[in-house]
């Protein structure tokens, strides 16, 4: 069976990145840039979620429109402020990037992962079925 247009940049950009699959994919990304073709197969089978995407975020903005919910807004914003609040705000970025980078901080998509608060003590049950599990095998061993 041939291979499809798709498969055959992969693999090319692959061989290109000598397997690393995250240097591949930046060529992929650069390739589809210039590539129409490209761009069309890797978009393809997400078509459906992007359209549904853009048309309600513009039927969402065009509703807000008709309900006047933009009316009292300025066009360009008003900012007016002190010297202190500049100096506060200059290491905001910052902080924030501190504060959300941590080694502690769940990841997106790894929130589970993050290091529990502490350890619950073993119910009585499960003590049992330990010692009853640790029993058994020293009493097979014994045979």
């Amino acid at each position: 069976m041939a291979q499809s247009y798709l498969q055959t940049c992969i693999l090319d950009a692959l061989e290109k990145a000598k397997g690393n699959q995250n240097k591949a994919q930046k060529i992929i990304a650069l390739r589809a840039m210039e590539d129409p073709q490209l761009l069309q197969a890797l978009a393809k089978p997400h078509l459906t979620g992007i359209v549904a995407h853009a048309v309600g975020r513009i039927a969402i903005q065009e509703n807000a429109k008709k309900a006047g919910a933009y009316e009292d807004l300025p066009l360009t914003p008003v900012v007016q402020t002190t010297k202190k609040a500049q100096d506060d705000m200059a290491g905001f970025g910052i902080d924030l990037l501190k504060a959300l980078g941590g080694p502690n901080v769940p990841k997106f998509g790894m929130e589970d992962a993050s290091p529990r608060l502490g350890r619950k003590q073993a119910s009585q049950q499960h003590v049992n079925a330990l010692n009853l599990m640790a029993n058994k095998s020293k009493s097979s061993r014994k045979k």
